[in-house]
């Protein structure tokens, strides 16, 4: 089994292939997703998630270390082809936890985009709807208003209101 820090250093060059940052970006590793990704790895696989990424990644070639640009990409890509599963929760989580990162945070918003690490506590600034302006012309849909809407009768479906037979 390897070390401690054979895990985290395969888990800092795979995040560093998938995001391997250029000019004010910072790469991954920089900021800290692999041990943001070794939790979430954790949170749904349980126990053994960053083992099982670590085996993954050794069974497709790695350790990363040793090789050169193109050798990652090889092994990061066959672990795409091999588990493909793995690589989506992986990549997803590394791309996740590199959005979130203040340092990215700062990168994103000093583009001039309103940016927020959790856009969910305050939101972003929105005009307000103007029904003349914004209503959609496509033609397509409808509206009822809350007080018009009326319950369907589903008992007389097959399987009754609950879908059961």
């Amino acid at each position: 089994m390897p070390s401690a820090v054979e895990l985290a250093t395969l888990l800092r060059d795979f995040v560093d292939v998938l995001i391997p940052g250029e000019g004010p970006w910072p790469a991954a590793s920089v900021v800290g997703v692999q041990g943001v990704l070794a939790m979430r790895l954790l949170e749904v696989r349980g126990e053994h998630g960053a083992a099982d990424l670590e085996k993954a990644l050794l069974d497709c070639g790695g350790p990363l270390a040793p090789l050169d640009a193109a050798g990652r990409r090889a092994v990061v890509e066959r672990l795409e082809r091999e588990h493909p599963k793995l690589f989506v929760l992986a990549r997803n989580a590394s791309f996740i936890a590199y959005y979130e990162s203040p340092a990215v945070v700062r990168t994103v918003a000093g583009l001039g985009a309103p940016y927020k690490a959790m856009p969910a506590a305050e939101g972003y600034p929105l005009a307000p709807f103007d029904m003349a302006k914004d209503r959609p012309t496509h033609g397509r849909g409808g509206y009822i208003r809350t007080e018009d809407v009326r319950r369907l009768d589903l008992s007389k479906l097959e399987g009754g209101a609950n879908g059961r037979a």
